[in-house]
């Protein structure tokens, strides 16, 4: 766990989800490109576009091949991407003929955006099991009340009628459930080549896409989507939408927890410098910050989708500073969450 100090460095506040956060390493990208490149091989070999003699020598050297990471980052800083340096790292380790059957067809965009739907993937799937737990907590701690205690349901910010603290919690827990059952399903492939029209391919191009595909545990896309980036904000508005209802839980503790209120408290909450009496709900105004600030990074990355022609320089590095913002951000409010939920007490009547 990494506590930032002041308020420059508030998006790191009690952030926690190292998971997610290896996902979007240098190491993770490396990996997951490597992987691209050997189902490549594997599958130009299949379908007779390479030999299969020069495949299974491609997948021998990828299988041990060691990536020297501080060329890979002198390289990043000139190329704008990693791949160039990478493929040319892995051609010196090759044959004449192998070298000319590696990466075959394909561009750095390919291998990038490819390795970005590898690891959404593993990211989603982190996430939807932390929603789990979140809601295994939540669903015990209702146990904990019974329906004879009660809080005070508000409707526009007035009192409205009685509501039990198992009804209470009930709706957080359906809309958790609500996000487990829109997790994101695809995560596509991309094959397209440098001109996004996947030339080199020819009548194999659907073939190969499956075949890669399956190897990878991906989707096949029905077109190249270098410039189409709605595979990307949807995923991404998933990850939001789990910090929207993180942010809706928080936002009731802090108005159960106000003095006048005092339906509710955290544990251990905050403490003030001058005025001791004070249990300042941190963690739930940290939660909601922290939602606040992933739907600031959600409008850039609208902003980022569009890209022009068949390839974007600046909008694709644009999303590349607001996709890991987003997922990292929305996963540690969940461990927050997780947290806060563990600390609460009703205090009902």
């Amino acid at each position: 766990m990494s506590y930032a100090i002041g308020p420059g460095h508030f998006m790191t506040v009690f952030s926690r989800e190292e998971s997610i956060q290896e996902l979007f390493s240098v190491q993770s990208d490396v990996l997951a490109m490597i992987a691209f490149e050997r189902a490549l091989a594997l599958a130009l070999g299949r379908f007779d576009l390479i030999s299969a003699k020069s495949a299974t020598h491609i997948v021998g050297v990828l299988d041990n091949f060691r990536p020297d990471m501080e060329d890979l980052l002198t390289g990043f800083k000139r190329d704008g991407v990693a791949s160039p340096n990478l493929v040319n790292q892995i051609r010196n380790q090759l044959n004449d003929e192998d070298q000319s059957n590696f990466h075959y067809g394909v561009t750095s965009q390919d291998l990038t955006d490819t390795s970005l739907m590898m690891r959404m993937r593993d990211g989603v799937a982190s996430m939807s099991q932390n929603i789990k737990l979140l809601n295994l907590k939540l669903e015990g701690l209702a146990t904990s009340y019974s329906g004879e205690r009660v809080l005070m349901a508000r409707t526009r910010m007035q009192n409205a009628l009685p509501i039990s603290v198992p009804e209470k919690l009930g709706n957080w827990c359906a809309q958790l459930e609500g996000l487990i059952s829109t997790m994101p399903q695809k995560f596509l492939l991309q094959l397209g080549g440098g001109e996004g029209a996947a030339r080199k391919f020819g009548a194999s191009y659907d073939d190969i896409t499956s075949d890669m595909a399956s190897t990878l545990d991906l989707t096949a896309a029905k077109h190249v989507w270098h410039t189409d980036r709605q595979s990307v904000t949807n995923i991404c508005f998933w990850f939001s939408q789990v910090s929207t209802v993180m942010g809706k839980i928080a936002q009731d503790v802090l108005f159960m927890a106000q003095t006048d209120i005092g339906e509710a408290r955290i544990e251990g909450g905050g403490f003030s410098s001058a005025m001791p009496h004070k249990k300042n709900p941190v963690l739930a105004e940290i939660i909601l910050a922290q939602t606040h600030y992933c739907h600031t990074q959600m409008s850039g990355l609208n902003r980022a989708s569009i890209h022009e022609n068949e390839r974007s320089g600046a909008a694709w590095t644009l999303e590349w500073l607001l996709v890991p913002a987003i997922l990292v951000t929305s996963a540690d409010i969940v461990m927050n969450t997780q947290e806060m939920i563990e600390k609460l007490i009703f205090n009902t009547k």
